[in-house]
């Protein structure tokens, strides 16, 4: 991959803050044109979870004005009206749920239903599409497909199998449905444990038929090791048909970009051959050049650089545009790591290395020491022993704490852009007492040795003539805001969070030996899937953003006048 790193100019130099209802909106004055969020609505679920998995991903139907979310507590589809929102004022919206699991399981009864992971609207407004992964790891799942009525009901028109463990749905068209099959070894590892094939599943709407496309076409020798000389990282002795596990999709001209998150890569597969035609590494984090903070005991925001160091970039959500007739993707670089299987079977794996730098240990190459950086906390690394297609000089975290655009190309994709340490740069100014908090705490530093901030979620939208990428924060919140009408200079323009760092969920509270270890905060806490809805299907007349948000078990509404 070429790289050609541009960086915004001067982010903290142009940072302000406004403070309005409960909110704090981070915008610049200079190097883009800045949009100021301010949340005018959101829907409660009267569900919060301290380790997340209540209001995930969320839809919007333009031709109905009904907001669809994913509760992954009660398996239920929430369906959201906002035909009444409005510009002026906050309003607390209510929801209708819908048992797709029933209604599944009572045209289907091959099926073991197990999850409902992702939810998808038809650019037309007809068609909605819900993915089920089943109740077996190794079993495959399914798309149901409903028909969208003007009061938000949905009928059954269809399942459609698919992949195994479908994790994403997209629409590529109206007719068109996309699946991002995962596979993940979720037994674990050796023993007679399966590690299931990651796929991507093409569906006809209207003929109700799936192809899955997975990715046996690169499990000979010569292109494993092409992949691996590409910066692709695999787990040793394994095929790349068995290993990839396909994350999130995004569909531009005619072809799907699907980020390989555990891989470090995005491949693209031509929608017309059904068939992948490459596979390209997503680069990784020079935390030698960029500054990174990986000490949390230091209770402050202290970024440093470390020549031996980089971050797996690893992401996770993916959005498409296009400019002058260039795709560009621009991808939410969250990290992931893998823990599966069951100890007692021998099964379990985990491909994390953590090193307590307190105790006057080192890196997991040597090259990072307590007494030559200071740190004391515990950081976190990848344990790059375990897989191909990685430096061992070198020492590697999960994650880039970053988003970066990318252009696509006749040989590849071209990184054009990352933003490096601005999100712990900007979340530090905006919230200096809660920087690097996590989602199930509100406790200082407590990320900075792992993942940080954790950008996991993307979607780009235009508002005024200008075209912006919106990346969400799983762990400090907030959503961050970026200028990429021209993507070669791509630069930050606004950052809103809504989350009441400061109060306590009641009946949140954990504990572990007899001291408080993780709560709920207030607010819109852990945004997990976004949705962008243009000024000309807004219900209020101006932009919207939805932000649905997992710990929380909220939907946040957010309007960019």
């Amino acid at each position: 991959m070429r790289q050609n790193k541009k960086r915004a100019v001067s982010l903290i130099a142009c940072l302000a803050l406004t403070v309005q209802a409960g909110a704090v909106t981070a915008y610049a004055n200079e190097a883009a044109t800045p949009v100021s969020l301010s949340k005018i609505a959101g829907y409660t679920s009267g569900q919060y979870n301290v380790d997340g998995g209540v209001m995930e991903i969320i839809a919007y139907n333009t031709a109905t004005d009904w907001a669809y979310a994913v509760n992954g507590q009660t398996g239920m589809l929430t369906a959201i009206s906002m035909e009444n929102l409005t510009a002026n004022g906050s309003l607390e919206l209510t929801g209708t749920e819908i048992d797709v699991k029933g209604l599944v399981e009572n045209q289907d009864a091959t099926f073991s239903y197990g999850d409902m992971t992702s939810v998808a609207v038809s650019p037309d407004g007809t068609l909605l599409a819900a993915a089920l992964q089943s109740e077996g790891y190794n079993d495959s799942g399914r798309a149901a497909i409903f028909g969208c009525s003007s009061d938000g009901s949905l009928t059954l028109r269809g399942i459609v199998e698919t992949g195994i463990q479908p994790d994403m749905v997209v629409f590529a068209d109206n007719g068109t449905i996309l699946t991002a099959d995962e596979g993940e070894p979720r037994e674990g590892y050796g023993n007679g444990a399966a590690d299931p094939r990651g796929s991507v599943t093409i569906i006809n709407a209207e003929e109700l038929t799936g192809t899955v496309v997975g990715f046996d076409g690169f499990d000979s020798e010569e292109k494993r090791a092409a992949l691996v000389s590409s910066g692709i990282i695999l787990k040793k002795n394994t095929a790349p048909s068995v290993d990839l596990e396909p994350e999130y999709i995004a569909v531009s001209d005619g072809k799907a970009y699907v980020t390989l998150q555990e891989a470090n890569a995005i491949a693209v597969l031509n929608l017309a051959d059904q068939a992948f035609e490459g596979i390209y590494s997503a680069g990784f984090e020079d935390y030698s050049v960029s500054p990174v903070d990986i000490d949390k005991k230091d209770d402050a925001y202290a970024p440093k650089t470390y020549g031996s160091l980089r971050g797996i970039r690893m992401p996770d959500g993916i959005t498409a545009w296009s400019v002058n007739g260039t795709t560009y993707l621009a991808a939410a670089n969250e990290g992931d790591g893998r823990e599966w299987g069951d100890e007692d079977l021998g099964t379990f794996y985990l491909n994390e290395e953590e090193r307590e730098f307190g105790e006057n240990e080192t890196s997991p190459t040597g090259a990072i020491t307590a007494s030559g950086s200071g740190l004391e906390g515990k950081v976190t690394f990848f344990k790059s022993s375990d897989y191909d297609g990685l430096d061992g000089t070198k020492d590697y975290l999960f994650g880039g704490r970053t988003f970066t655009v990318y252009a696509v190309r006749e040989d590849g994709l071209q990184e054009i852009f990352t933003s490096g340490d601005d999100f712990e740069a900007l979340t530090a100014a905006a919230f200096p007492e809660y920087y690097n908090c996590s989602n199930d705490n509100a406790v200082l530093d407590d990320r900075s040795g792992k993942k940080g901030p954790e950008p996991e979620s993307v979607t780009v939208g235009s508002v005024n003539g200008r075209t912006y990428v919106f990346t969400a924060l799983e762990r400090t919140g907030g959503v961050m805001v970026y200028d990429v009408t021209d993507p070669e200079r791509t630069a930050y323009a606004g950052y809103i969070n809504s989350r009441d760092f400061a109060s306590i969920v009641d009946g949140s509270q954990v504990y572990e030996d007899g001291e408080l270890d993780k709560w709920v905060t207030g607010g819109d806490v852990a945004p997990e899937g976004l949705a962008f809805i243009p000024a000309e299907e807004s219900p209020t007349g101006n932009a919207l953003l939805l932000a649905a948000c997992e710990v929380s078990g909220t939907v946040a509404v957010y309007q960019i006048p």
